[in-house]
């Protein structure tokens, strides 16, 4: 996991409206209007909270985001719901710890799990309530309203969770052996049972679905180990589990999909490691590239589809998070550099399944939101370059992913800031089509943002010449 948020500064002009934005808050336009560069407004954080425990999120089928962590006193569950580029909770709701017997807190790690039509937070509960202190919170409406608490199993702590088979499946940390317990969406008695995959003493605990089972990932503060259970087994039946991997002398780091992503010697100084299982091994190690300055630290991952997604906080970066995708470990994207995360101490990637979502920076002061959106590219030409004053020429252009209907900008260079002329709409073949007057003059185009999903795209410049 990591942190980070850098104050951006980002400008935007689009049919007409020149607005500054500072870290997300709108301040006075600029002295004249227009752009300069390529400003990225929608990238900037936000918050979702003042203050908070370790969480994690979700996004549902219909693009909304749900984002759960412990208040500040660990009685209460604050619950932020968001729609697809909302930068404010749509609606939030607050989950209460049991007060029978005395007043319990919420340990561990909260969970966010969606399976079809439910939406359930699951926490570990302690301590008057008993034994069956692992308890879930059911949404029927997409977090807007919960059920009341329900005791769900009795495993001794949680610190992850996936779904498979349709239950919501829990890890331990902290505790003598790893438990794994397979709990009921919504439940109507307290789970009994569960596996101890591992007897050795777990530290940290990654789940991820592989194939419809489940990987488990833990280690001893010394030794990663994995475990994978293959779909239609007990996942509450010790035997179930099957031992995959030891890696001497590495920590979890996270565990999605089919990559597993662990520290070296418990390192904060990169090095990090990424393997991919192929359901009965793992493949060779892939160093994960750091930035230039290294002495990075609080590493996250999701793999979205075949595409990992990679996130860390550069300690001597300003603690700015830093974002990185593979599909096999051995080729990866540019880095890419967000705002300071210094105030959290643990980055949960809630990524949907276009790789779109946010980086949620929790257990901290404040609880903030990194937009992660994916990239539009757009490339422009003139039909000619050089035409009589008067006469005019096209601008062509075309836009990478094709999103039809999107709304494209004419922008034009004066005095060394951008102004919109006019717009469009992008074709579904990606291509959009300017008339552009005969007199000199340098011109872009602006492919508009697809809230919660795609990024503005800024093209290349084109200048046109005009001759007598």
């Amino acid at each position: 996991m990591r942190r980070s948020a850098r104050r951006h500064v980002a400008t935007l002009a689009a049919a007409g409206l020149s607005v500054v934005l500072v870290a997300g808050a709108a301040t006075p336009a600029l002295a004249g209007g227009g752009t300069v560069g390529a400003p990225q407004p929608e990238l900037a954080q936000f918050r979702v909270g003042t203050t908070g425990g370790n969480g994690s999120g979700a996004v549902l089928p219909n693009g909304n985001l749900v984002l759960a962590s412990p208040s500040k006193t660990g009685t209460t569950i604050d619950v932020c719901v968001l729609r697809p580029g909302g930068r404010s909770c749509a609606s939030t709701a607050t989950l209460s710890a049991n007060t029978v017997g005395g007043q319990d807190t919420f340990f561990g790690t909260v969970e966010v799990e969606s399976i079809g039509s439910l939406l359930d937070i699951v926490a570990l509960d302690c301590c008057n309530i008993g034994p069956n202190g692992a308890v879930i919170f059911t949404s029927t409406d997409g977090g807007a309203t919960f059920s009341a608490l329900k005791q769900a199993g009795n495993i001794a702590s949680i610190g992850a969770a996936t779904s498979a088979g349709g239950s919501i499946v829990v890890g331990s940390f902290s505790q003598g052996g790893l438990q794994v317990q397979a709990l009921s969406p919504s439940p109507t008695i307290p789970q009994a049972s569960y596996a101890v995959p591992t007897s050795t003493a777990d530290g940290d605990t990654s789940l991820t679905t592989y194939h419809g089972g489940v990987l488990v990932a833990s280690d001893n503060l010394t030794n990663t180990y994995v475990e994978y259970a293959l779909a239609g087994s007990g996942l509450n039946t010790t035997s179930s589990y099957t031992h995959v991997a030891t890696f001497p002398n590495e920590l979890v780091t996270a565990v999605s999909g089919n990559a597993l992503l662990t520290d070296p010697g418990g390192s904060l100084t990169g090095g990090e490691r990424l393997r991919f299982f192929n359901g009965t091994t793992f493949g060779a190690p892939h160093r994960v590239p750091d930035s230039t300055m290294g002495d990075d630290g609080y590493f996250a991952m999701q793999e979205v589809g075949n595409t990992v997604h990679v996130f860390f906080l550069g300690r001597r970066d300003g603690y700015d998070v830093f974002q990185e995708t593979t599909t096999d470990g051995v080729h990866w994207s540019p880095l890419h550099q967000f705002g300071s995360a210094i105030g959290s101490t643990s980055l949960m990637p809630v990524l949907g399944p276009t790789g779109a979502g946010l980086l949620y920076e929790t257990a901290g002061v404040p609880l903030l939101a990194q937009p992660i959106l994916n990239p539009q590219s757009v490339h422009v030409a003139l039909a000619a370059s050089r035409v009589k004053v008067g006469h005019a020429t096209v601008l062509r252009g075309n836009s990478t992913p094709h999103l039809a209907g999107q709304t494209v900008t004419l922008d034009t260079l004066v005095g060394g800031r951008w102004y919109g002329v006019k717009s469009t709409k992008e074709l579904s073949n990606g291509t959009f089509t300017f008339s552009v007057a005969g007199r000199t003059a340098s011109y872009r185009a602006v492919v508009n943002q697809k809230p919660g999903y795609y990024q503005f795209g800024y093209s290349n410049a084109a200048t046109l010449t005009a001759v007598p």
